[in-house]
């Protein structure tokens, strides 16, 4: 088993695609993973948090991350991903739930890139696919 401490603040550029304005995302917790002798990686997150803000304007929403990101290798040089639990749930005072991936979502990815579904196999829960532009009030 390994644990890794992780911390990274990075900023999502504003863009036609995203908000008017720059958002600062700082991600905090640690990674715990073991991989099984059947080539089983199950990675599971402590006390992980994201707090998206916008600095000028004041504003931040924050989430837990919690529950297991298993990858399973296919034999065919894919993998599938499983996620259980909640990768993400931002809510706002006036606004409620605006952005959600909460649930179970199990997918295939490349080995290579396992953050990109190349087939979705099962979608449960609240799956929401960006938090643009609803995220955007929010912050303003």
């Amino acid at each position: 088993m390994t644990l890794t401490p992780f911390e990274r603040t990075r900023v999502i550029p504003t863009s036609a695609e995203t908000c008017p304005f720059d958002i600062v995302v700082h991600s905090a917790g640690t990674f715990r993973e073991a991989v099984y002798s059947s080539g089983r990686d199950v990675t599971t997150v402590e006390d992980f948090h994201l707090t998206w803000s916008n600095p000028p304007g004041g504003k931040s929403l924050a989430s837990p991350l919690a529950g297991p990101f298993v990858v399973e290798p296919n034999g065919d040089g894919t993998v599938t991903v499983t996620i259980d639990g909640n990768n993400g749930r931002f809510t706002a005072p006036g606004y409620g739930l605006v952005f959600a991936d909460v649930g179970r979502l199990v997918y295939v990815a490349d080995p290579s890139d396992l953050n990109t579904a190349l087939r979705i196999l099962q979608a449960t829960g609240h799956q929401d696919v960006s938090p643009f532009p609803q995220i955007c009030a929010a912050l303003a």
